[in-house]
């Protein structure tokens, strides 16, 4: 059968249309420059949302938030808005029918957004990474498929799913809360109140003295290197995770409860863990000095190891 010629013309138009549009070239070319500028409250409050790609947030002297750097084609806009003390910097990505688009070009955003220093920080972000540094006020962080980085100096409260984190924390910030269901988490410094909850992520905590921890996973291993008040307490719970406790100093004067209903229970000072004469289970009780903080740790079938730098 004849095909007519109009017909080929048409098929051949539309293949080369998609060629153009599948090629490398000219999906580079679909980014665009952004460049906003808005004055802001030096001490004030900033939002950004629904974020994909790459975002740097970086704290300046300046009481004004500029976000600059480029977005891909999935994105229609970015508003920069502000009422009061509070600033809004939100990713518009194309809608149809009331449905917005999957997004496929994540790369091609990246935006680096400045923010007066003394700002308080709040992020909800979908499949973007996240980089925040000179930040003084509190954050609260909040990501889906994209890692997260940060530096704190106040209050932290980071959730995530599927994202590792990375905190580097200041002496004054007295109040840490991250929650991961599949990310690892590395923290480094902090103090006072720390609340660490992961699913399947593995957690390398190293921060100064505590006066409240609760540590609670459910298959990932926590390594936690800190000291204890005298009037702390310590508490961590996991279903198969390992936990590895080391004091900073001395055992800190507290009474310490230890179990496992089918792990090992050591220590690096030589006390011995007494083993149920019905079943598996493991248990170590003991106090030290004044008795005056708490020590409680409980697994199903993770092992816990207790040491003491000195």
């Amino acid at each position: 059968m004849m095909i007519p010629t109009r017909s080929l013309r048409s098929v051949a138009g539309v293949g080369a249309l998609l060629a153009i549009f599948a090629s490398p070239a000219t999906v580079a070319a679909k980014t665009r420059p952004v460049d906003e500028h808005r004055p802001a409250d030096a001490s004030g409050q900033v939002e950004i949302q629904d974020v994909a790609g790459r975002v740097e947030v970086v704290g300046w002297d300046k009481p004004e938030v500029a976000v600059t750097g480029s977005v891909g084609a999935d994105v229609e806009r970015v508003d920069v808005a502000g009422e009061g003390a509070r600033t809004t910097v939100h990713v518009v990505t194309h809608e149809s029918h009331g449905v917005t688009f999957s997004w496929r070009g994540g790369d091609e955003t990246q935006l680096v957004v400045h923010v007066p220093a003394g700002s308080s920080l709040t992020t909800t972000l979908v499949s973007a990474d996240l980089k925040v540094t000179g930040v003084a006020g509190k954050q609260e962080l909040h990501s889906v498929s994209g890692d997260l980085t940060t530096t704190a100096q106040r209050e932290l409260r980071v959730q995530t799913v599927s994202g590792d984190v990375h905190v580097s924390a200041g002496p004054e910030s007295r109040m840490i809360q991250i929650g991961t269901v599949s990310g690892d988490v590395g923290l480094s410094g902090g103090a006072g109140e720390l609340e660490i909850k992961t699913v399947s992520g593995d957690a390398m905590l190293t921060v100064g003295t505590l006066a409240r921890a609760h540590l609670t996973t459910v298959s990932g291993d926590i390594s936690l290197t800190a000291g204890l008040a005298p009037d702390g307490r310590l508490e961590a719970e996991s279903v198969s995770g390992d936990f590895k406790i080391h004091f900073t100093g001395e055992l800190p004067p507290a009474a310490f409860d230890l179990q496992t209903f089918s792990g090992d229970l050591s220590t690096c000072f030589g006390r011995k863990a007494s083993h149920e004469g019905y079943g598996p289970g493991a248990r170590l009780s003991f106090q030290e000095g004044a008795g005056s903080a708490r020590v409680r740790v409980d697994t199903k079938s993770g092992d816990v190891t207790l040491c003491s730098k000195k």
